[in-house]
């Protein structure tokens, strides 16, 4: 193998595969990026057999051929380069020359033939999806995946589609729920039919996904195929090994609405939270919401650091309520909402708690409140 290729046009795509490639490991294969050149095309595939990420870019191939080189120390080097261009070169025995300039390196590579059979055939992909509708959805719910290794079910969110072609994407950990709903866009005609009774999508391929999405790209595929989902995006496709489970019955979860809303605005409660959480109980991080009339308290206090109060401006017209929450719960939810207001809805210290984004009804977020 042997090609010249731009120095930026190659950092771009392995950082592409940076999520995947640089792992610890005992398989060591899976530190490496393969690179494949053909035609005129170089090829870049990155795995940890439950991501796997396969980008391509141009380039002039001066002779054909494949080897696997680590890959984050490739894309260090690649990316220091001060020249434009630069030439990849293998010897027979997999070592490869990288020439720029006045650099030369040698770099210890291995056979193609060692790499994994990873599933990224973007034949799959024939579902529209919109790139900022995407990114959208893992935004708002991405925080509240559980990171709880004893409750598979819960390390990833669902993806599901239900009446009127809306679009619902789903996390929970047991103490907070994120979900939002978005309508299918012009010009998106059908889904996969899993997505009727719902697929587990792993944390880790929501990261990758996020990272990778670019929205000023509209061209976003995917499809689902036995138990991998894959994304096509420009040049580049992302396969994700869904998570085999049962997420739980969100409608059971939910509390009915309530009256008793209040409406408050998002920064003036993020300041507030901010500011009591300095004294907040290190290891519960317990903070007391109160509502009455106008006005919102929020107050800690813990027997070593102190205590802390602060009022916030509201427009409440229910009778007052009080309830306990981890501060880190309620600055998560309150930092993935971009409207400047907020309602909430306190039913009491034993009720499930909603939050929404007051200008968009497609967005809800639950907290479950503690012991005061």
């Amino acid at each position: 193998m042997k090609i010249q290729i731009a120095r930026d046009v190659l950092a771009a795509e392995l950082a592409k595969v940076q999520g995947v490639s640089n792992q610890k490991s005992t398989l060591l294969i899976l530190n490496n990026v393969l690179l494949e050149a053909r035609g005129n095309t170089l090829t870049l595939h990155g795995t940890d057999l439950d991501v796997s990420i396969s980008t391509e870019c141009p380039c002039e191939v001066q002779a054909e051929g494949a080897v696997t080189l680590q890959a984050k120390r490739l894309y260090d080097m690649v990316k220091s380069l001060r020249d434009d261009a630069l030439i990849l070169e293998m010897e027979p025995n997999h070592f490869t020359t990288l020439r720029s300039g006045k650099v030369t390196s040698r770099i210890p590579g291995t056979p193609a033939s060692e790499f994994p059979d990873i599933q990224t055939n973007p034949e799959t992909a024939r579902y529209k999806l919109a790139p900022a509708q995407l990114l959208d959805m893992i935004e708002k719910t991405l925080f509240s995946v559980s990171t709880d290794e004893g409750r598979p079910n819960l390390n990833g969110a669902l993806l599901k589609v239900g009446e009127s072609q809306r679009l619902t994407m789903v996390s929970t950990d047991g103490h907070r729920l994120s979900r939002i709903q978005l309508p299918a866009q012009e010009g998106e005609v059908g889904f996969p039919e899993q997505l009727r009774q719902g697929v587990i999508i792993p944390r880790k391929g929501l990261v990758e996904l996020k990272r990778i999405l670019d929205v000023s790209n509209p061209a976003l595929r995917f499809g689902i195929q036995g138990n991998t989902i894959v994304f096509r995006h420009g040049a580049t496709t992302i396969s994700v090994r869904l998570i085999d489970g049962k997420f739980p019955d969100v409608d059971q979860v939910l509390p009915a609405e309530s009256e008793q809303k209040a409406r408050a605005r998002r920064e003036d409660l993020l300041h507030a939270l901010k500011f009591v959480s300095i004294v907040a109980p290190s290891k519960t991080g317990n903070v007391r919401i109160s509502l009455e009339g106008s006005d919102c308290e929020i107050f800690t206090q813990d027997a070593e650091q102190g205590e802390a109060q602060e009022h916030v401006p509201i427009e409440y017209d229910g009778p007052a309520v009080k309830a306990g929450y981890n501060y880190r719960y309620l600055l998560e939810v309150l930092n993935a909402i971009d409207g400047e207001e907020i309602t909430m809805e306190i039913i009491d210290t034993l009720s499930p708690t909603l939050i929404r984004d007051a200008g968009r009804d497609e967005l809800l977020y639950v907290v479950m409140p503690m012991r005061i």
